[in-house]
């Protein structure tokens, strides 16, 4: 058995199939006109024009009253022809009669039915006429005796016009509608399809996965709701594996915490030695100890700020923004700096010149921050130098104000130094860049490094508003 695959296919067969049908609908309906016709005369079954029909008398008629009338000489014989109208009188509405010579076949007289007279019934004919292509002209001719000989008389008919020309109409209407209907039903079906598959849509958007979607054949419609069903099954199978991953996660942290506690109890324990001075013999030793414990918690450390970093995006740390001013954050550059000259660094803080530039006055700019988010940057940068910083060069501290686009002015700190040579090539993991960035951001802020082999410059760009 051949499945047909495609929407289109199944189209076209039908479309064929139906005019077929259709055509043999009016086909059938056409041939039978005459049946129904008489069918309607016989019975007289309610419709909602009358029929008119011939005079059942009428060759009787016309063979007595010819008798009466001469035949015209020719058209132009007014009194003869004026003679004949008594007999063209007792004509109906829809037949027409004409006389030709029997042997030079002239035209005579005639009267036109007086149907043809009216507008409407004309124009109503007309339509019809072409339509059906005459049927419904009935046209007869005879030998008829007049009283000075005989001549060709042809009668013509149009009763049944008033019946052919609507039942034509809706013999086609009938047939058309059909094949629309036929149609109809078919594009209904494949909606109904298209509507159930966006119920289950809608339905997999709220966040039911767990039931099926019904297929829907093997046309194209069906295959979307296989893939659709697939899709379901795929999201489902994912929102449980990453449901699976964050529990995993939450676990790995939980032990990270657990492990962290150890190197912290043993080394509060070593501190608490040293600072009671017990045994000043192995104080070099506990101070060595110390230092490998403190290694221990800072790798600890960095994997759990990793997996937070990559893992935890989610659920975001709340912050609390609160006006501070220049002065203020150039305490906390301060601090800093002052640690790191007490390192052996050197370090020096550029402000522009007085009168070019509000900075000029640190109280005259207010900035919206988190002190202590702010405080985990400039230990993440700061901390970065301490490391990795040359203590050959000078640490350079600048500020300035910047104008930026639909957002109005903006403190710019830019800190620039040197890097070590030995460590000029080597590459970190950048955890704590990462994750001021994404801290600035989150203030409101921007935080952009530029690195070669000997310099390290970041800039942090704060928003300014009003004091």
């Amino acid at each position: 058995m051949i499945k047909i695959q495609h929407i289109r296919t199944k189209l076209l067969l039908l479309l064929f199939a139906s005019a077929l049908l259709c055509l043999g609908l009016f086909h059938t309906l056409w041939a039978n006109k005459w049946y129904v016709l008489h069918v309607i005369t016989e019975t007289n079954l309610p419709i909602m024009l009358p029929v008119p029909q011939p005079d059942e008398n009428f060759w009787t008629m016309l063979g007595t009253e010819a008798l009466n009338y001469d035949i015209p000489d020719s058209e132009s014989d007014t009194e003869a022809v004026e003679k004949l109208q008594s007999l063209f009188d007792r004509l109906d509405d829809y037949t027409g009669l004409y006389i030709y010579g029997l042997e030079d076949g002239i035209y005579r007289a005639g009267q036109y039915p007086r149907c043809m007279g009216k507008e409407r019934f004309r124009s109503f004919f007309d339509i019809g006429y072409s339509l059906t292509g005459g049927v419904t002209e009935q046209r007869h001719e005879r030998n008829t005796e007049f009283k000075n000989g005989y001549a060709t008389v042809i009668v013509t008919f149009y009763h049944s016009s008033i019946f052919i020309f609507p039942y034509f109409l809706f013999s086609l209407f009938l047939s058309v509608g059909l094949f629309l209907l036929i149609l109809l039903f078919f594009f209904n079906r494949k909606m109904k399809q298209v509507l159930l598959l966006k119920q289950e849509i809608l339905r997999m958007s709220a966040g039911d996965l767990s039931t099926p979607v019904a297929s829907s054949g093997v046309d194209e419609i069906g295959v979307l709701s296989r893939e659709l069903d697939h899709l379901r099954l795929t999201l489902d199978q994912n929102i449980r594996q990453e449901q699976e991953a964050h529990q995993s996660n939450r676990e790995l942290i939980a032990a990270l915490s657990h492990d962290l506690r150890t190197p912290l109890t043993v080394l509060h324990g070593y501190l608490d030695i040293l600072q009671l001075n017990r045994n000043p013999a192995m104080q070099s030793t506990y101070v060595d100890r110390c230092l490998q414990k403190t290694d221990d918690i800072r790798r600890l450390t960095d994997r759990m700020f990793e997996y937070a970093l990559v893992y935890d995006a989610s659920e975001p740390e709340q912050i609390q923004m609160l006006p501070v001013s220049l002065s203020r954050l150039l305490e906390l550059f301060r601090e800093q700096m002052d640690f790191l000259e007490l390192a052996g660094f050197h370090t020096e803080l550029h402000f522009p010149d007085a009168g070019t530039s509000d900075i000029a006055s640190p109280d005259a700019l207010m900035i919206r921050i988190d002190t202590e988010l702010c405080k985990r940057i400039l230990n993440n940068l700061f901390s970065n130098i301490l490391k990795y910083g040359s203590k050959q060069e000078t640490l350079m501290l600048s500020m300035q104000l910047t104008p930026e686009s639909n957002k109005g002015a903006a403190l710019c700190l830019a800190l620039k130094n040197t890097v070590k040579p030995e460590h000029s090539a080597i590459e970190s993991n950048q955890i704590g860049l990462k994750s001021s960035m994404r801290n600035m951001e989150r203030m409101g802020g921007k935080l952009v490094v530029c690195q070669t082999d000997k310099f390290f410059e970041v800039r942090l760009s704060f928003p300014v508003t009003a004091p």
